[in-house]
């Protein structure tokens, strides 16, 4: 199943995609009324009898895939591409970092920008968590990133945590109904391609990723986690060759099986 979460009365709700269109699925009685309510649940049999409200997409202002999660984790260094364009080992574990709830941001959202400063792109499929540990579902994610913030420090989250940087969506897909082997991944900006690679590069995949959590971060429903970008982002490319996001910049991520997630910066 495919969902969305979309502003009704000015909070996210959740909606359910079908061919007839957008079902609101909290307008049902006994429904989940948003996807962290759904997360909780875990039952998806019940959302498949529902045939209305159905409304239509370009009717609707996107919200966050997922809010009101207790966590926004974040994986560093995790495709073997990526790690070789920056020069720097394969990890032994994963690098663990967060965001802040602030740098959440919806599919066609405007982003603002700080002035005058490297801002970076960062395609990433991002995990939705269930209970218990399960990964309930999966979304598109793009972790820009302000690059002279974060390399300022050993700490990352200075250069992470900006304002609208954590953009999510359009669309979070079940976890169990994505294709297995690894899914396609990529960002143009201003339709230009930029990463072009595969989830099967990341040095470790979805579930190590959880496993590695649960003992030292116990996740709960509703939690994301971003699993890494592969390569070609700006951080990695020759000095005279450096594209840094600006005002007017288009940034599209990719995933196979979810959708595109769409931001202008401004």
């Amino acid at each position: 199943m495919k969902f969305l979460q979309f502003y009704k009365d000015g909070q996210p709700a959740l909606g359910l995609v079908t061919e007839a269109g957008i079902i609101d699925v909290g307008a049902n009685p006994g429904m989940p009324k948003t996807m962290l309510e759904l997360c909780v649940s875990g039952d998806l049999a019940p959302l498949a009898a529902l045939t209305s409200p159905v409304l239509q997409e370009q009717d609707l202002t996107f919200a966050p895939t997922v809010t009101g999660m207790e966590k926004i984790l974040c994986v560093g260094l995790n495709y073997r591409a990526h790690a070789i364009e920056i020069g720097m080992a394969m990890p032994e574990n994963p690098t663990i970092f967060c965001k802040l709830p602030n740098a959440l941001a919806a599919h066609n959202e405007e982003i603002g920008l700080p002035c005058g400063i490297e801002i970076d792109y960062e395609a990433e499929l991002v995990l939705i968590m269930g209970e218990g540990g399960k990964i309930f579902a999966a979304t598109c994610g793009n972790d820009l990133s302000i690059r002279e913030w974060q390399k300022a420090t050993t700490q990352w989250l200075c250069g992470k945590s900006y304002d609208g940087f954590g953009p999510m969506g359009p669309y979070a897909v079940d976890y169990e109904s994505l294709p297995k082997g690894g899914l396609a991944i990529q960002c143009h900006v201003n339709g230009e391609l930029r990463q072009n690679s595969r989830t099967d590069d990341l040095i470790f995949d979805e579930q190590q990723i959880v496993d590695y959590l649960m003992p030292r971060i116990p996740l709960k429903a509703g939690d994301v986690i971003f699993t890494g970008t592969p390569s070609g982002v700006m951080m990695g490319y020759p000095a005279d060759r450096k594209q840094w996001l600006k005002s007017g910049d288009t940034v599209e991520v990719t995933v196979e099986g979810i959708g595109t997630l769409r931001n202008t910066l401004k």
